[in-house]
């Protein structure tokens, strides 16, 4: 199934809860959200700097798979396990809905082992063209696997890019900086409001629909 759109979830939890809270993810929750129509995927990561500190990521076939009859069913009716684990992370939750704008691959499509995760409000729209410039250039920085763009749903103004990696540690500062400093780069994030950039870590085990569960990231 083409995966255009995107669902990201951000949840944060109090250390001495974490152990019970990837159990759920991992023996219930991520199988149950990928298992409806219109999913694709489920992967999760983790950043200790970050507030809050998980994210989930579910590519869906398109930003219309949020407002369908499973996903709200799940969301209005949870599990007595969810309805538990839903008390622990309280109001320190935040849901986006998302269109992908563009998409470029470098060297196939390995799960990421993370991601460098950049939101932002744009001082003009953005369309197809500006994030195919960015991902091309992308391929420029080292260990960088892919690079997407995508528009929020609810807010259109604001955009989310996604830089993959195959690890942590090439998602580092000093490797990201020549990018960064490009004079196309600083064109493109010039104007750019209420800018939020970190580094997630895989965690868990992806799940993709028709390929089962592959390992990857560090035990969740």
């Amino acid at each position: 199934m083409q995966a255009t759109g995107l669902i990201a979830v951000w949840l944060h939890v109090p250390p001495h809860r974490e152990e019970e809270f990837h159990a759920w993810y991992e023996l219930e929750h991520i199988p149950q959200v990928v298992g409806l129509d219109g999913f694709v995927s489920g992967r999760r990561y983790y950043c200790d700097d970050a507030f809050p500190k998980f994210l989930a990521l579910y590519e869906t076939r398109d930003e219309s798979v949020e407002d369908s009859p499973g996903f709200q069913h799940v969301v209005t009716h949870p599990t007595p396990w969810s309805g538990r684990i839903w008390t622990f992370f309280g109001k320190d939750r935040i849901r986006q809905n998302l269109a992908r704008l563009a998409s470029v691959a470098h060297g196939g499509h390995p799960d990421p082992g993370a991601v460098l995760l950049r939101a932002f409000r744009a001082p003009r729209p953005l369309a197809e063209a500006d994030g195919l410039e960015q991902g091309r250039a992308s391929a420029e920085i080292p260990g960088c696997t892919g690079y997407r763009l995508f528009r929020q749903v609810r807010d259109p103004g604001r955009y989310l890019e996604i830089f993959d990696f195959a690890a942590p540690e090439q998602a580092a500062e000093p490797a990201l900086a020549a990018f960064f400093d490009r004079p196309a780069r600083r064109r493109f994030d010039d104007g750019a409001q209420d800018v939020v950039r970190h580094v997630y870590a895989a965690t868990g085990t992806p799940l993709v629909k028709g390929r089962g569960i592959r390992g990857a990231g560090s035990p969740g």
